[in-house]
């Protein structure tokens, strides 16, 4: 029994040593909105269900503390053409921002502070190939440094 309560603790403390490289109160937030398209968000390759969407017209957002870790990341998106009514001229776009959100902060999605890790729209090339029937895949690279963001979080009062 002594032995299994060890284990137990060890587990805990190994999870304990596994957190995210933001530091509290900073938040890595990623804001998505489409329109007439569809995206499947990953995120260093695990789907996020909050930020894809299969109807076309979405916007949301949240923070991706928990999915990154120190170093390189990637988020992917794929994209494609919803399906709507013959007659339904839809302008197709597609809008994703990553940026460093301090606690209390508000995200606004259209315009984003000005801590912009990177922000993605749709090329004239891709809506092209989307409104052809193609699938469009963005991947977008960013790197997360804890030092960085902790020199960010102690530079507003």
């Amino acid at each position: 029994m002594k032995i299994l309560n060890l284990a137990w603790v060890a587990a805990a403390l190994a999870l304990l040593g596994c957190g995210s490289p933001v530091p509290s109160g900073v938040y890595l937030t990623l804001s998505v909105s489409t329109s007439g398209v569809t995206v499947d968000t990953s995120v260093n390759g695990k789907h996020n269900e909050f930020m894809s969407s299969d109807n076309g017209w979405m916007s949301g957002g949240g923070p991706l503390n928990s999915l990154v870790h120190e170093g390189e990341n990637e988020v992917t998106f794929v994209l494609n053409a919803a399906e709507t009514e013959d007659s339904e001229a839809v302008d197709l776009g597609f809008n994703a921002n990553l940026e460093v959100v301090l606690k209390d902060e508000v995200v606004d999605s259209r315009d984003p502070g000005e801590r912009v890790i990177f922000t993605r729209a749709l090329g004239d090339d891709e809506k092209a190939s989307l409104a052809v029937g193609e699938t469009v895949t963005i991947s977008q690279s960013f790197t997360v440094d804890k030092a960085a963001l902790e020199a960010i979080k102690s530079r507003v009062p």
